[in-house]
């Protein structure tokens, strides 16, 4: 009888150890595949300025920067600020007017960064929704600390995102899964009056 429970504990000791072996074993291959792919992924397209780049929603072509002492609609920055500007045409490609614009550029070389503001340079004014297939020539702005040191060449990520009829979430037609789609290499030009043409 003592036999019998000796061996069956020593079943249930094996059991557990090979499973727990096995779900190491799982976990380990699952991470080992993860960090490859991450690894050896698609490289983001490194374009040119002035290529129109297609990030699902939005086309965006960018052209130059530059930094300024007023932001694009003519207003004076705070004390202790300055204003780096962003030329691009930006269109939108869907069916609906649309302002999801504000994630679609990222600052690779300047940290902390914050969301840029949008201007329609032909109103001197912010850009709100943006209509269905019609390109804008547009600025965005960053207000940045005065005193920050810019690099001499801004590194631009374009993002783009995906659009699913229905997220996973509410069923809702949307546009997910932001990803990296192309970088820009600008070369910075020293500061203007910030005036739109």
């Amino acid at each position: 009888m003592k036999q019998s429970a000796i061996r069956k504990a020593n079943k249930a000791l094996y059991t557990r150890i090979v499973a727990g072996v096995g779900g190491l074993l799982a976990g380990a291959l699952s991470l080992g595949l993860s960090i490859y792919e991450t690894r050896t992924g698609a490289e983001v397209e490194q374009v040119a300025a002035g290529t129109a780049v297609n990030t699902g929603q939005w086309k965006v072509t960018l052209v130059s920067a530059n930094t300024a002492g007023q932001t694009p609609d003519g207003l004076h920055v705070a004390d202790g600020k300055k204003v780096l500007t962003i030329d691009l045409t930006l269109e939108n490609l869907t069916a609906e007017s649309s302002n999801l614009y504000r994630d679609t550029l990222k600052l690779e070389n300047i940290p902390n960064a914050p969301i840029p503001q949008f201007y329609l340079p032909r109103d001197r004014d912010v850009l709100w929704d943006l209509q269905p297939r019609m390109p804008e020539a547009v600025k965005a702005a960053w207000e940045l600390p005065a005193s920050q040191k810019l690099p001499d060449i801004v590194k631009v990520t374009i993002v783009g995102t995906t659009y699913k009829a229905k997220d996973n979430l509410y069923a809702a037609p949307g546009w997910f899964n932001p990803t990296d789609v192309a970088r820009v290499d600008l070369p910075l030009s020293p500061a203007t009056g910030g005036t739109l043409p």
